[in-house]
């Protein structure tokens, strides 16, 4: 049951707790335990976590840790403020440490963040792609992106520089957390478009990309 619970993100320890004598499930509203609300709650972390299709996740031109980090946090399992409180690690606080104005969950660390949200509006004018109206989720925003017109080639760019997206966008916030680093905007830009630049050139099959053609995102020579 542990076990269970612990890959639903939910602690056992933190929630059964005894009251006046009694087991009870902490956030069930009557007195006693109740498998109504443990259910409901294992309903709420299934729909929180939904399952990801890997198709539109793995991309063998970024490297490994790449992949994994874009599957975890589109599965909402990095180790964000919010995570770790539900699984049972007391925090001081759970607030956002770049913007201070929301609780850090995944969503929030990699779209709903204004530093992060003005990452992916460069990154994605950049790429010559509309931001979309509305995307309240990293999974909205990766699956908008997957639909876009373009050819399998072109889309295997675009996917590679949404993992170096990801990658650096988590990196910053880790600088944040534990150097107290804050990383600008455009700096991150400039890291993002390096990472997919090298990951593309050493690990993409007859891809040659030109720099200076690059920074623009002329990539019609490589499709």
């Amino acid at each position: 049951m542990d076990k269970v619970l612990d890959k639903a993100g939910i602690s056992l320890s933190q929630n059964l707790v005894m009251d006046n004598g009694v087991w009870k499930w902490i956030s069930a509203s009557e007195v006693g335990f109740s498998v109504k609300q443990v259910r409901s709650d294992l309903e709420s972390c299934r729909v929180e976590n939904p399952v990801i299709d890997p198709a539109i996740i793995w991309n063998s031109w970024a490297p490994a840790k790449g992949n994994i980090l874009l599957w975890r946090a589109l599965l909402g399992r990095i180790a964000s403020k919010e995570g770790l409180v539900r699984r049972g690690i007391s925090l001081p606080d759970v607030v956002c440490p770049r913007c201070g104005l929301d609780t850090e969950s995944a969503d929030h660390i990699f779209i709903k963040c204004l530093w992060a949200r003005s990452i992916w509006w460069n990154v994605l004018t950049w790429l010559r792609i509309r931001f979309p109206t509305q995307c309240d989720s990293l999974v909205d925003l990766v699956k908008y992106v997957k639909d876009c017109p373009g050819s399998a080639r072109w889309k295997r760019l675009v996917s590679t520089v949404v993992i170096a997206t990801v990658w650096r966008i988590w990196s910053a916030r880790n600088s944040k957390v534990f150097e107290d680093l804050f990383i600008p905007i455009m700096k991150t830009v400039e890291f993002i478009k390096e990472d997919a630049f090298l990951w593309v050139s050493n690990r993409a099959k007859n891809m040659e990309p030109s720099w200076g053609k690059w920074m623009m995102f002329d990539v019609v020579d490589l499709m």
